[in-house]
């Protein structure tokens, strides 16, 4: 047998398409090469999210040109949709946000005292602090769940890409601090729920917006810990988690809490068997690599 024709095999399945290993060793590739530049050009924390936004972005569209799909098939298009998407998953992230945290005050794992500010203050903070968190969401749900939650999907199942992503976006957050076993479940069932939004809306709109909710209802309208970071400040209070760190999550965050994890499993079992969301008009039609091997299931 010729070498060609055994590196072919081994780089390509039968029907001819690079083997979903290798598409995934590349896409890291290609983002690595496109967000490492921009992460040293730019300041740390901005460099990071801009870099991997980019590059997750641009490295997924060029291997969805392969297979002769375009930009909007990655599930970040540009039209109306995409605004009244984001809006919804923000409401969306929010709403269950505020059910984690009010259900740890109810049974006494977070106070808040006071602290100086203006009705102005708050309100200008909270739309820099929406900012703040948008473009790290967008990055790791590009990078997550765009391209490569796609290509495990259409090859491995919807099980495989969702038990998958999740496992890696937990594992992403192994350096912050007081990271452990609890925060680590907790993340990977946020993953979980992320992905879950992700397939009933094939949108990166949607689970963008849940994201960016989420964080932001830890972080500055609770004003507690995100994932171990104080990353933003609100005026007028202070959270603190108090009590048991099963309950309050301590120094990491509600994300180290047991309420959070099981409102996260609750939120993503409604979202999944529930009616409410389906994809909009430009998902439906983008033909993304997820939409076609559901279809496909679908029609057997």
């Amino acid at each position: 047998m010729k070498s060609g024709t055994v590196l072919l095999r081994i780089l390509a399945g039968p029907n001819g398409r690079i083997r979903l290993g290798w598409r995934l060793i590349l896409f890291l590739v290609l983002t690595l090469s496109i967000a490492i530049p921009i992460t040293l050009l730019l300041p740390t924390n901005l460099g990071e999210s801009v870099g991997s936004l980019l590059g997750a972005s641009l490295a997924g569209w060029w291997l969805l040109t392969r297979d002769k799909r375009g930009f909007a098939a990655l599930g970040f298009y540009f039209s109306s949709d995409a605004i009244r998407e984001s809006v919804r998953g923000v409401a969306l992230g929010i709403g269950i946000g505020v059910v984690v945290i009010t259900a740890i005050y109810l049974l006494g794992g977070v106070r808040w005292t006071s602290e100086s500010g203006t009705i102005l203050g708050w309100l200008l903070g909270a739309l820099s602090a929406l900012a703040f968190f948008a473009i790290p969401a967008a990055s790791e749900e590009a990078f997550v769940r765009g391209y490569s939650f796609q290509a495990v999907v259409e090859s491995w199942g919807v099980g495989a890409a969702i038990t998958i992503t999740a496992i890696i976006f937990g594992a992403l957050h192994f350096a912050n601090p007081d990271f452990g076993w609890v925060p680590l479940i907790n993340v990977t069932l946020a993953g979980v729920l992320l992905g879950v939004v992700y397939l009933k809306t094939l949108s990166l709109w949607w689970a963008t917006g849940v994201h960016l909710g989420w964080n932001w209802t830890l972080g500055y309208l609770a004003d507690v810990p995100v994932s171990g970071l104080e990353l933003v400040d609100a005026p007028y209070y202070e959270g603190h988690p108090i009590g048991p760190e099963w309950l309050s999550g301590g120094g990491f965050g509600p994300e180290a809490s047991l309420i959070a994890a099981l409102v996260l499993f609750l939120a993503s079992m409604v979202l999944w068997w529930g009616p409410w969301l389906c994809p909009g008009p430009t998902a439906e039609s983008s033909d993304s690599l997820a939409h076609s091997r559901m279809k496909q299931r679908g029609n057997k």
